[in-house]
């Protein structure tokens, strides 16, 4: 019996007993009530010392990482992370969405606000204390200390370069997700267990009907369809003087900084304007059912914004979540002025859209190469898978007569636009 059905058995307990009392309010009570009283008053004592001992039990199953051993309250769930060699712990304060897979796994959908690292699981591995530049170090020397070898025999090394212990991996990567605009628009990550992901997406708002008793019911078009989510790869090759590597005291830092800058702006790009050609994800402008409108000139008030908006709810889009656009366009909103040359306040309705800016939105579209893009919606109905393993290969000579070392990062990526018509670009917008 369960906590929960004790507590049940007790309050059943307790109605009985409150009947007979009730039943009885002279005092004594009649010999067959009275066996009664005396057979559940023996059934509650019982039960109250099995619910304390169990409580105990539920208590250490809570904290103790170890089988459980009693019924009770729910065990923490665990999730299979992409790249983890050992499952990882839903964190307690965890509000995303959780998705189950067909072999019954449950994978969390990360917003902004989430990290990859809070779902390690706690451990002894000491690679956060040597850090990413520490981990550079000594695999291009090989290591040197007692912390660096335990590091490093902690580390799957191969010909292909080194995955880079877990926890910074995670750390790293976080990072970058928080260097990338179209994460704080409201895209979600994906953690990747594998290298694809099959999800199924809604092209279209199925339309039902009021019927009568013992019509048809009319059937709407097919609005789903199944869309697969590859993991793509990114590179980045950058090298450093071996003095700065052994001597430098913000190596770490310098380096977690130039890769979570660079895969941001990569990332970014391929979020929104990836093309799916030489191996890139498919972004989100040129994912089919995506709404366009066409401006063809220069952004001088609201009214194309406002057009946007319209769009959106005339589909029920939901929230509009963000505007991405680049640095250009958001001063050109900055600039805009009424017919006396006064500052022209946001409408309402636009004024609580987040404006966001990155250099990954281009400035040089259309025929005259001068046009740009404003990518506005529901962000939260794009998915970002992402493997969260992180490789790196030591590059010793090829630089090696400048006295450098290079090194070579992989990321593995993909894009998927859940619900394609909450997503909506205003295009053609000139200088």
């Amino acid at each position: 019996m369960t906590l929960r059905e004790m507590q049940a058995r007790k309050t059943e307990i307790a109605t009985e007993m409150r009947a007979l009392n009730t039943a009885h309010p002279d005092g004594a009570l009649p010999a067959e009530a009275e066996t009664r009283w005396t057979e559940l008053s023996t059934e509650l004592n019982t039960l109250e010392s099995r619910m304390a001992r169990q409580a105990q039990i539920d208590d250490l199953d809570r904290t103790a990482p170890a089988d459980r051993v009693g019924g009770g309250a729910p065990a923490q769930p665990e999730v299979r992370v992409a790249g983890f060699p050992a499952p990882a712990q839903i964190p307690e304060s965890f509000d995303g969405l959780m998705l189950r897979t067909q072999e019954g796994q449950t994978v969390p959908v990360l917003e902004a606000r989430h990290t990859l690292a809070s779902f390690l699981p706690a451990s002894e591995n000491r690679a956060q204390e040597l850090g990413l530049g520490g981990f550079l170090r000594a695999l291009y020397r090989g290591p040197q200390t007692e912390l660096e070898r335990r590091v490093m025999s902690e580390s799957s090394i191969g010909s292909g370069g080194a995955l880079v212990p877990v926890p910074v991996a995670a750390a790293v990567l976080d990072e970058l997700r928080a260097n990338t605009v179209s994460f704080r628009a409201g895209c979600r990550t994906v953690p990747m267990s594998s290298q694809s992901l099959t999800f199924g997406r809604l092209t279209k708002t199925p339309v039902g009907a009021w019927r009568a008793e013992n019509t048809g019911i009319v059937e709407d078009e097919s609005t789903f369809d199944q869309v697969k989510m590859t993991a793509k790869s990114w590179a980045l090759r950058c090298k450093i003087s071996r003095e700065l590597l052994e001597d430098g005291q913000n190596v770490d830092s310098i380096i977690r900084a130039a890769f979570a800058a660079s895969g941001a702006l990569a990332l970014d790009q391929a979020i929104l304007f990836g093309d799916g050609s030489a191996n890139s994800p498919l972004g989100i402008v040129n994912t089919p059912g995506i709404q366009t409108t066409a401006l063809g000139g220069k952004l001088t008030n609201w009214d194309p914004v406002l057009d946007g908006v319209l769009d959106l709810e005339n589909v029920n889009a939901g929230k509009v979540t963000a505007m991405i656009m680049a640095p250009r366009t958001n001063r050109a909103i900055r600039g805009f002025k009424d017919s006396n040359g006064n500052p022209l306040s946001a409408p309402a309705d636009v004024s609580s859209i987040p404006r966001l800016t990155t250099t990954s939105v281009p400035v040089d579209q259309g025929t005259d190469k001068n046009a740009s893009t404003i990518v506005m919606g529901d962000f939260s109905q794009v998915y970002v898978g992402m493997r969260t393993s992180l490789q790196i290969s030591v590059l010793n000579e090829l630089y090696a007569e400048n006295g450098q070392i290079g090194f070579v990062a992989w990321m593995r990526a993909d894009v998927l636009v859940v619900r394609p018509q909450t997503l909506l670009t205003l295009t053609g917008i000139t200088a």
